[in-house]
């Protein structure tokens, strides 16, 4: 058992807290909230010196990295027994980011649901999710896509031992 395997079993900080002291979230400052069932997360990226672009706006790479991992995060924690991925990742840029910027993702229990079916069925699911950066004033600022590919984890090490041979 790693010592974050410890730390999360006996309850002494909650994974979102957890997650915030990542080097890559930590030195950019972002504040990154899941809620207790891990259907709901925000993540939010302040505007500072050091995370704005020679035109005085948020570096857009800080969105793309900071919405990469979190929807196939939370679906290791929602169904057990499993490895998740991000399968394809894009963003596109609507707005320049002139304040902090937040994403809120939420997962839909029918999404839940046919990903558990496709799990039980193949042995792995996919599931594709959008959602919005937004700015202080509730303007769209980017539109992320984020595809979700999920293997249970006997069909993960059946794949493993057959890149072996």
């Amino acid at each position: 058992m790693t010592i974050v395997e410890w730390v999360l079993r006996n309850k002494l900080i909650r994974f979102d807290r957890l997650l915030s002291y990542y080097p890559l979230f930590f030195f950019v400052g972002a504040r990154i909230r899941i809620s207790d069932d891990y259907r709901r997360m925000s993540v939010r990226i302040p505007l500072r010196w050091y995370t704005k672009n020679n035109n005085g706006v948020l570096f857009g790479g800080l969105m793309c990295m900071l919405s990469d991992p979190f929807p196939a995060l939370v679906f290791e924690k929602i169904i057990p027994d499993t490895s998740a991925w991000s399968r394809a990742h894009s963003i596109v840029y609507l707005l320049p980011a002139k304040s902090a910027v937040t994403a809120k993702i939420e997962l839909k229990e029918e999404d839940i649901d046919d990903m558990k079916i496709q799990l039980q069925e193949k042995g792995k699911a996919e599931k594709k999710f959008e959602y919005y950066f937004v700015d202080k004033n509730g303007a769209n600022i980017a539109l992320v896509s984020s595809s979700t590919y999920i293997l249970t984890k006997k069909r993960n090490k059946e794949l493993k031992e057959n890149v072996k041979n």
